[in-house]
């Protein structure tokens, strides 16, 4: 209960920092030309996705393979093991020898099949496949795997998701939020040229020390004025 309060705690003192990388994000993703032509790929393999999805099938069985793989791969990115492993069509669990927030977090703000495009991608380049069809072919997919990274995790997250309740709500929303961003800017700034993760982490940087001043500044003032009376 103890730890679950400081989380709380934490999150709504983390809320500046998700409030400026947001407006980082909306700021650079502006910056892209509504008449780009890899813009368009990414939006159809987006679209494609969600008509999938609605009108054919709901993936969800792939969706929980990737959560508890994820799971798996931050349980032994912290140094711990993976004593057992469930999935099903609807459900999914992971043992584990330790927990903490990375671990439990980690599936909702990592897509998993969009991050092992870059690896295929790499090994085509190798292999000569790097002319102009092949990259369409990479935007689609990413445009594809990050809407059903995100329309499935939204799906879960209306669902009462131990691992939330287990890391707070507010800590946890606030950091899938964070780290969803970073890791679509970490996507796309390869993709398209003029933008820059390092900017982008720079203007998140900026705007949350913007942020945190002002809201000092405001605490300070309202402080002196209680004192005054």
């Amino acid at each position: 209960m103890i730890a679950k309060f400081f989380k709380t705690l934490i999150g709504l003192l983390l809320i500046p920092v998700a409030i400026g990388t947001g407006k980082a994000f909306y700021s650079l993703i502006s910056n892209i030309s509504l008449f780009s032509g890899t813009l368009h790929i990414l939006e159809r393999g987006v679209l494609a996705y969600l008509l999938f999805h609605v009108l054919i099938f709901r993936p969800a069985y792939l969706y929980v393979l990737g959560h508890e793989a994820v799971h798996v791969l931050a349980t032994w990115l912290c140094g711990g093991k993976v004593v057992s492993f469930n999935i099903s069509p609807s459900d999914g669990n992971v043992v584990t020898s330790k927990s903490n927030f990375f671990i439990e977090l980690s599936p909702y703000f990592v897509p998993l099949y969009t991050i092992l495009l870059g690896p295929a991608f790499l090994v085509l380049r190798a292999m000569g496949m790097n002319g102009p069809k092949v990259s369409a072919v990479f935007v689609f997919l990413v445009g594809l795997t990050l809407a059903f990274h995100f329309v499935m995790t939204t799906e879960v997250l209306k669902l009462h998701q131990p691992d939330i309740i287990k890391s707070g709500l507010v800590f946890s929303l606030v950091l899938i939020f964070v780290f969803n961003l970073v890791i679509i800017m970490a996507v796309f700034s390869p993709i398209f040229d003029n933008l820059s993760f390092l900017e982008f982490l720079q203007q998140s940087a900026s705007n949350t020390g913007e942020l945190y001043r002002d809201l000092y500044s405001k605490t300070l003032g309202f402080v002196n004025t209680l004192e005054l009376w």
